[in-house]
């Protein structure tokens, strides 16, 4: 088995108007066991703003929020220079193939359909943060000239 390094801490930004359905998405990532640093916003004018102001590496992006809707505010991300490289993982709970066919359009990394209940939704952030955060080499690994060279740190049989 080869095992990888792995970020120590993700900062990770959660763009999501419903407060419960927030407060089940924080209490999912928390149930993941991964360290994370969660900074959650309720519309998409406040992502945009905490987008600018400090660096994530990752963006759970619901669709439809108050002010700029998820695709305005993924469509500003992968416009601008210094965001785009932002693993932007669309989260919502509309499966209609037009809205998962304009994210993708607009340069969404991944869409993925927000679950029912506490189980199902930790299983769900647990693959989509394992594979974002420990297993992608995303754009914001090299940034600032500092790179992982993702050399395996140690072989098992």
């Amino acid at each position: 088995m080869i095992t990888y390094p792995s970020r120590s801490s993700a900062r990770i930004l959660l763009a999501e108007d419903d407060r419960p359905t927030a407060k089940l998405i924080q209490v999912g990532l928390q149930r993941t066991g991964l360290p994370h640093h969660l900074n959650a916003v309720h519309d998409g004018d406040q992502a945009i703003a905490a987008l600018e102001q400090t660096v994530a590496d990752l963006l759970l992006l619901d669709l439809h929020m108050p002010g700029k809707n998820g695709f305005e505010v993924l469509e500003y991300v992968k416009q601008r220079e210094h965001l785009r490289r932002i693993p932007v993982v669309m989260f919502s709970s509309s499966g209609l193939a037009e809205d998962v066919n304009r994210a993708y359009d607009l340069h969404a990394n991944a869409y993925v359909l927000k679950r029912a209940g506490l189980p199902e939704l930790s299983r769900t952030l647990d693959s989509v943060l394992r594979f974002w955060l420990q297993t992608a080499l995303v754009g914001s690994d090299v940034r600032g000239g500092t790179s992982h060279s993702w050399k395996p740190c140690r072989t098992e049989e």
